[in-house]
Formats: C-alpha cells, sequence, structure tokens
C-alpha cells in the first residue's frame, strides 16, 4: 500500500521540483514578461506622448490655418475697401477735370463772344463814321440821306451774318 517514506520522498521531490522550475523557469520567464510589459508600457507611454504632441500640432496648424483664413479675408476686405475709396477718388477726379474742361469752354465762348461783339461795334462804328463823312461831304437832298440810311442798314446786315457764321 502506501508508504511513509515514499510519501514523503514523493514530496520532497515535488518540493524541489517546484523551488528548482521556480529558480529556473518560472523566475526567468517572469523576469522576460515583466521586461516585455515594461517595455511595452514604454512604448505605450511614448505612443500617447507621440499622439498628444501631434493632437497640439494639429491644433496649432488648425488655429494657423484660421488665422491664415481670418488674415486673408481680412487682406480681401482691405483691398475692396481700397479699392473702392480709388475707384471714387478716380471719379470724383475725372469729373473735377471735365468740369474744368466745361468752364474752360464756356469761357472761351464768353471771350469769343465779346470779341465778335467788339468788332461788330467796330464795325458798326466805321459804317457810321463812313456815313456821317458822306452826309457832310455831300450836303445832299433826302433822297440822298435816304440811300446812305439803305447802305448804313445793308453793313449792319452783313457784319451780322458775318459774325453768325
Amino acid at each position: 500500500m502506501l508508504r511513509f517514506d515514499g510519501f514523503i520522498f514523493t514530496l520532497l521531490n515535488l518540493v524541489v521540483l517546484y523551488v528548482a522550475m521556480r529558480h529556473f523557469l518560472i523566475g526567468p520567464i517572469q523576469n522576460v514578461l515583466a521586461a516585455r510589459k515594461e517595455m511595452i508600457d514604454k512604448q505605450f507611454a511614448t505612443a500617447q506622448s507621440k499622439e498628444d504632441e501631434a493632437m497640439q500640432l494639429k491644433q496649432r496648424y488648425d488655429g494657423l490655418l484660421e488665422n491664415a483664413k481670418e488674415e486673408s479675408k481680412q487682406i480681401v476686405e482691405e483691398s475692396r475697401t481700397r479699392a473702392g475709396k480709388e475707384y471714387e477718388e478716380r471719379v470724383q477726379k475725372a469729373e473735377r477735370q471735365a468740369n474744368r474742361i466745361l468752364e474752360k469752354a464756356k469761357q472761351d465762348v464768353e471771350n469769343e463772344r465779346e470779341q465778335a461783339m467788339e468788332a461788330m461795334q467796330k464795325q458798326i462804328a466805321g459804317v457810321a463814321m463812313a456815313a456821317a463823312g458822306k452826309i457832310l461831304k455831300e450836303q445832299a437832298d433826302s433822297s440822298v440821306d435816304r440811300s446812305i440810311y439803305d447802305q448804313y442798314i445793308a453793313g449792319i446786315g452783313e457784319s451780322h451774318e458775318a459774325d453768325g457764321n
């Protein structure tokens, strides 16, 4: 049957086997598993820090992109405003220049009209003096006066027609 000394020997073998396995097999396996766990934890921490860094860079990039969009909108708006102001300034300048040209043309027409009036007055004065000279020289009768008057009227009409054309 069962013998007590075999039982102790078996038990002692099991304890020795357990200690030997623990020391030579389970200990190194646990050390390898602990080292692997530590390595995986480091890699996970590194990956997490890289992910955090990437998220920060993404947020920074998104912020810069948003700022760039805002700046571009602002630049476009400023350009539109400047272009509108420049357009208005050019229109006003053109209007002022057109008004100056129009005023100059009006002044030129007025000057020409005054010169024509002066020339006509000189012609009328010349015709009147010629008529007065004829009257004084001839001391003629009323028929001569009538012909001088007709000549005077004809001279005025001709000078007026010449000025009108």
